[in-house]
């Protein structure tokens, strides 16, 4: 019986066209994608962990190469719309004891046939904070925590934007390019 259902659901996504995000994807932006981000005067540690979690959601989302902007089929230049830190929980003595990052990232993206297209995507990360020795919350972000929030969070943003770029391009017909 679940194999007829398993089957019955394979059957009806091959039958009516189904393709995931990814796949569609990859194919409007072509085999060599170059990405950048620009960087924030205000904040630049933080556009070093952007810049990495764009870059690995490139290759482990789309599974594409990397290349130099001149031999790119798309170009995306990736800036900071936001960033903020809030506090989510506080421990007995006031103290915060884990933060919520929401990033807002804005795409630029040229395709290889020279048009240009502009995306925006938000992503957030919940994290809580090490604990001292003494068993109170530090309350103080470290620069790894802020690094693995910013990452996750740029991670999260790309994905929204590779969803959004999915449907513009099949929106379009651009799904064959």
């Amino acid at each position: 019986m679940r194999f007829f259902a398993w089957f019955s659901i394979l059957l009806l996504c091959a039958g009516c066209g189904y393709q995931p995000t990814a796949t569609i994807t990859r194919d409007i932006v072509g085999e060599n994608v170059y990405v950048d981000v620009v960087h924030s005067k205000r904040d630049p540690q933080n556009t070093v962990a952007i810049k990495d979690g764009t870059r690995e959601a490139v290759i482990k989302r789309l599974g594409r190469d990397l290349s130099d902007e001149k031999s790119a089929d798309t170009v995306i230049v990736a800036s900071i719309g936001s960033l903020k830190f809030s506090s989510l929980s506080y421990d007995t003595y006031g103290y915060t004891t884990s933060y919520k990052a929401t990033l807002t990232m804005n795409y630029r993206v040229k395709f290889k046939d020279g048009t240009t297209k502009n995306f925006t995507g938000s992503g957030d990360y919940d994290f809580t904070i090490a604990k001292r020795a003494s068993g109170y919350a530090d309350s103080v972000i470290s620069d790894t925590d802020r690094y693995n929030a910013i990452k996750n969070a740029s991670e999260q943003c790309f994905d929204e934007f590779i969803s959004r770029l999915a449907i513009e391009g099949f929106r379009h017909g651009k799904s064959d390019k």
